[in-house]
């Protein structure tokens, strides 16, 4: 039953060589992600709500992801060499972000673009197309918008078709 309770510690992302400090962007960002799949073929929808810390680079970093009431769940940690998802209990590999999205949210997430989708800019390493409104953008097959720019909200929609089922993501960063 104690383990039920125990947190995961922090620890510090590994950090770039001292020749690629200067060029690689690095990020801590923290705040509300709720995660809304919507219902689809014999799936019922389903929604998460986490808190995040994320910190470090695209190259290099972690992201704790918290419950509702402050818990650390789980961290996930990312590096040149792998993908490895911390539940507390076990530290286990994967072979992409993507993949690790599916075991830990049920669906495939672009958590490799998230970090630069939580700052309102497309990853720059992906082709995006901005929307005729300027204010949004559309990558990987997802449309992501500031609906409340003064408050920094983003909204990451996947449209539904019949091969995947729709899903809404929204990010309420702390500022």
């Amino acid at each position: 039953m104690a383990a039920g309770c125990a947190s995961i510690q922090p620890t510090e992302p590994p950090s770039p060589p001292a020749s690629q400090t200067d060029t690689v962007p690095r990020w801590s960002l923290q705040g509300q992600m709720s995660i809304k799949l919507a219902a689809w073929l014999d799936q019922p929808a389903q929604g998460i709500t986490v808190g995040y810390f994320l910190e470090g680079s695209d190259k290099a970093g972690q992201m704790a992801l918290m419950t509702p009431l402050g818990s650390q769940m789980a961290r996930v940690e990312w590096q040149a060499d792998g993908v490895w998802l911390d539940d507390g209990r076990q530290r286990q590999p994967f072979p992409s972000l993507e993949a690790l999205s599916e075991r830990l949210f049920g669906e495939t997430l672009p958590l490799q673009a998230l970090p630069w989708w939580m700052q309102g800019v497309p990853a720059p390493d992906l082709p995006h197309q901005p929307i005729s409104d300027g204010a949004a953008f559309e990558q990987v097959g997802w449309r992501i918008g500031r609906p409340d720019p003064a408050a920094g909200r983003i909204v990451a929609e996947r449209p539904g078709s019949a091969s995947q089922r729709p899903v809404t993501i929204r990010i309420h960063p702390d500022r």
